[in-house]
């Protein structure tokens, strides 16, 4: 009786074997987390240890395989796998680019952050009056904005100073390019439009950043070069002591024994040039005004013998090196003595008469 159940058994699972498919084995872990791809890239806003486990896995499961052909694909890829475990050195070097502000400055903030954009729009457009009147109202509002002193390593980190030092560059190289350009027809035609506001205006700010910390100093005297060559620019103007790019280039080191000691001899060799053709001619201001000629310009002559003193003279001792230098390129050039060498008011010749006297 029972071999025969069995046997009436197994016929029976046969047919049903038949009838009913066999449902397949149930898929490993593995491969329903990477048919599960939404679901496992939400859990990136609940949890993030599960979710860095699936994008690790998902782009080791691609650079496994060799379907992938572009490059670029591949860059990226690495990129991300990378950013996975530079989580912390990320949030290090954000923190250490991280300003605290008080919640009373949030509209100093606000103000900052709109006359900087005007002034990066400047950056690429051509000045009529219009674009004139927005640099200088946004530089005058950027220097009255207390975060500009608060805060003098944020304007520094942010290039602020990048940003104007690059306007007035291509303010100057403008306008040098078109007195080239132009030479002679320049008589002929209407007189150039003078950038001497815009050029006052960035020095006067450049200037005011300097002297908020070493760091801004040390970020403006790698511009010393080009502020050198435009030296000249509105030094006879007296009321404008302390905006032209003569006082931003001595700005950039006054007081500050080592950016002092970092002068080169063909920078000080500039300011001894222009020096020297002070003592060549007079000022033709003066003259017209009726002062006397004394055959030497004072005015900018006393602008360019103050950059020496600041070269020399720093926290009131001192630099040998440079006074060395400073003694040594007076000595080449013995125009820029002026009136000393004509023995008027007592001056060096008079000295080096007495010392041989002396001797």
């Amino acid at each position: 009786m029972k071999n025969k159940f069995l046997k009436y058994w197994s016929k029976v699972d046969s047919l049903a074997r038949l009838v009913v498919t066999v449902p397949p084995p149930l898929p490993s872990e593995k491969a329903s987390s990477m048919k599960r791809g939404t679901e496992n890239f939400r859990a990136l806003f609940t949890t993030t240890l599960p979710c860095r486990d699936m994008i690790v896995n998902m782009l080791r499961e691609w650079a496994l395989n060799d379907f992938i052909e572009s490059n670029e694909l591949i860059r990226k890829m690495f990129n991300l796998l990378l950013r996975q475990y530079s989580g912390v050195r990320e949030l290090r070097d954000a923190m250490a680019l991280t300003y605290v502000l008080h919640e009373r400055n949030v509209l100093d903030v606000q103000d900052f952050i709109i006359y900087l954009i005007q002034i990066r729009e400047l950056l690429t457009v051509q000045f009529e009056h219009t674009e004139e009147a927005i640099l200088k109202r946004g530089l005058w509002k950027l220097m009255n904005n207390r975060i500009f002193f608060q805060h003098p390593d944020l304007m520094r980190l942010l290039s602020v100073h990048e940003n104007v030092m690059s306007i007035m560059m291509n303010i100057l190289t403008a306008q040098q390019g078109t007195v080239e350009h132009e030479g002679d027809e320049l008589k002929e035609r209407a007189p150039l439009k003078d950038c001497s506001e815009m050029v006052v205006a960035c020095s006067r700010f450049l200037c005011y950043f300097c002297r908020t910390s070493r760091q801004n100093q040390k970020a403006m005297f790698e511009h010393l070069s080009f502020l050198l060559d435009n030296a000249t620019m509105l030094l006879a103007r007296p009321s404008l002591r302390g905006s032209v790019p003569l006082d931003v280039a001595y700005s950039s080191f006054m007081d500050n024994n080592e950016l002092a000691l970092a002068l080169k001899e063909e920078e000080l060799d500039k300011v001894a040039v222009y020096l020297s053709r002070c003592g060549l001619q007079p000022n033709s201001e003066l003259v017209s005004k009726g002062y006397p000629d004394i055959g030497w310009d004072p005015i900018e002559g006393e602008r360019y013998i103050d950059f020496l003193r600041f070269c020399v003279w720093i926290n009131g001792e001192n630099v040998e090196e440079n006074a060395n230098l400073v003694i040594r390129l007076l000595i080449r050039r013995p125009e820029c003595l002026g009136v000393a060498l004509k023995g008027e008011g007592q001056g060096l010749f008079a000295a080096f008469k007495a010392r041989k006297r002396r001797g």
